[in-house]
């Protein structure tokens, strides 16, 4: 089964968390999505075409940026990974932090290396994901060199644990090996959690550098090829010993300590409780994996978080009231985890793009990591875009004040009107000129049988006074419509309720009430 996508997954969206105007952000109890608000994604950093060049945000280029993490300073942290570098996006500037340009391979692709040295100098293979340390620390998930990697305070660049070779062997240091490390967690009492994503478990490094295995390997094999056979990654919730894991892929610890995972190759959310000692499903469900099959099969499906669907969950991001932020790398889109229930919050399912807007006509290529910005603002790494996206609250409305006097913002300016507008039973109204110049429409008006016509390419639409029928008429064919208003005259004016035509003409609308303001806008900039 298929969910709602678009328009109506919005609208979902609204009714689960209360919403009341189709597409306003989010509801009272949406935690650190404050209530009213609106917000829109917005490209940070980063463009199309990939490159290593460091600058201003708008200009400077990556390469499959896969994971991001909020550093001591504010600043954000960027795994770089098919540049092999960490990269720093700070004041408006990205930066190479750790690592270095070691060569390219035949087809002209940088190729990663291993080295530990200072952090201009030191080399990385495939770095995925980040966490900090309570002392600055930067620990990183070295995929393609088997290891787990320390970026110290001091900008030296140690390797905690892992030899560089592939393995699944417990021990200290360098005896410890892992296989594809993809995500790292560092609690209050330092130590890091690791999701060992080919190893399919879970792994632990005390403060002292010894590796332990917390969950159970996968013993499922499968033929991937004919002829071609491999060991494939399981599913079993339990204690914790005995859990079993396909790809973990995120991690992000909660307020008591305990572990949210994305469990990739299950298209699950999973949740160890350490005090518990359990391992439970959070969110997200899938048909039974066939025996030659890798993965679950992935899906588009909010709702119910047991009931909710995935597809190649990756990054995760907790905010303070306890929502749970997830990057649903193949679905394209964020989501969000509260109150048991799984909902959009950017992004269009299964349509992959690269599209600035509101939240939900945005568009991500493949968004793999989130991390919620000391100003409230989410950052997303959308790795296949090459870009850091910012999804932030809409700031058009600063500076104006509740006056008494209702305005409308087009696209962040003021418009112009010749009368004011007003509201009566719910709805906002315009003159007739002003609704024209608002939606793109273009207007006439005959006082003798007070009606007016909007016309947009070539679909026409007339109204009257009184009446809340609309007639349109478009390639030949003519339809009955319904406003959510009738039409009146007022001083003198034709006034028409301009949210019928703001989303017939394919615009975002809302109402601020703090500062008695519509708000128009393009869904996509």
């Amino acid at each position: 089964m298929r969910a709602w996508t678009g328009k109506k997954a919005v609208a979902a969206l609204a009714m689960t968390l209360g919403v009341s105007l189709p597409g306003a952000a989010f509801a009272a109890d949406a935690g650190w999505l404050r209530s009213g608000d609106l917000y829109e994604v917005r490209t940070w950093a980063g463009q199309a075409e990939w490159g290593s060049k460091d600058g201003p945000a708008a200009n400077a280029t990556m390469f499959q940026p896969h994971a991001i993490a909020v550093r001591p300073d504010g600043g954000l942290s960027v795994s770089d990974s098919g540049n092999h570098l960490i990269r720093t996006l700070s004041a408006g500037t990205l930066t190479t932090s750790a690592g270095h340009f070691a060569g390219a391979d035949e087809s002209g692709l940088p190729t990663g290396s291993y080295h530990d040295d200072q952090a201009d100098r030191a080399l990385f293979d495939r770095p995925l994901g980040i966490a900090y340390d309570a002392a600055g620390n930067a620990y990183v998930a070295d995929a393609g060199n088997n290891a787990i990697r320390k970026i110290g305070a001091d900008g030296k660049v140690t390797t905690l644990a892992g030899s560089g070779l592939a393995g699944s062997a417990d021990g200290k240091g360098a005896a410890a090996s892992f296989y594809a490390p993809s995500d790292v967690a560092v609690d209050a009492a330092g130590n890091v959690y690791v999701a060992d994503t080919l190893n399919h478990t879970i792994r632990k490094i005390a403060a002292d550098g010894t590796v332990s295995t917390l969950t159970a390997p996968s013993t499922r094999v499968g033929q991937y090829l004919p002829g071609a056979a491999d060991s494939f990654g399981d599913y079993a919730d339990g204690p914790l010993a005995a859990a079993k894991f396909n790809e973990p892929s995120g991690l992000v610890l909660d307020a008591k300590g305990n572990l949210y995972v994305s469990d990739r190759g299950n298209q699950r959310i999973r949740y160890i409780d350490f005090a518990a000692g359990t391992v439970s499903t959070a969110a997200g469900t899938a048909p039974a994996v066939p025996g030659d099959s890798p993965y679950a099969e992935g899906d588009y499906l909010d709702g119910a978080a047991a009931q909710a669907r995935f597809n190649a969950p990756e990054g995760l991001a907790l905010a303070a009231d306890g929502t749970l932020v997830i990057a649903d790398s193949l679905n394209h889109v964020v989501r969000l985890l509260r109150d048991g229930q799984v909902t959009t919050l950017a992004g269009e399912a299964d349509e992959p793009g690269a599209a600035d807007g509101v939240t939900y006509a945005a568009q991500f290529d493949r968004p793999t990591d989130v991390a919620i910005l000391p100003d409230g603002s989410l950052a997303i790494a959308d790795e296949s875009g090459n870009k850091i996206r910012l999804l932030a609250k809409y700031a058009g409305a600063a500076g104006l004040r509740k006056d008494g006097m209702i305005k409308t913002l087009l696209n962040g300016a003021l418009l112009k009107t010749d009368k004011p507008a007003f509201v009566s039973g719910g709805a906002t109204y315009l003159p007739l000129r002003a609704v024209g110049q608002a939606t793109g429409f273009t207007v006439t008006y005959d006082a003798k049988t007070k009606s007016g016509q909007l016309v947009r390419g070539d679909a026409v639409y007339t109204v009257k006074s009184g009446q809340k029928n609309v007639a349109k008429r478009a390639a030949g064919q003519t339809s009955d419509l319904l406003l959510n208003a009738a039409p009146v005259l007022k001083d003198g004016s034709f006034y028409v309720p301009v949210r019928f035509f703001a989303t017939e003409g394919d615009l975002d609308i809302q109402w601020d009430g703090a500062v008695q303001t519509v708000i128009i806008r393009s869904k996509t900039f």
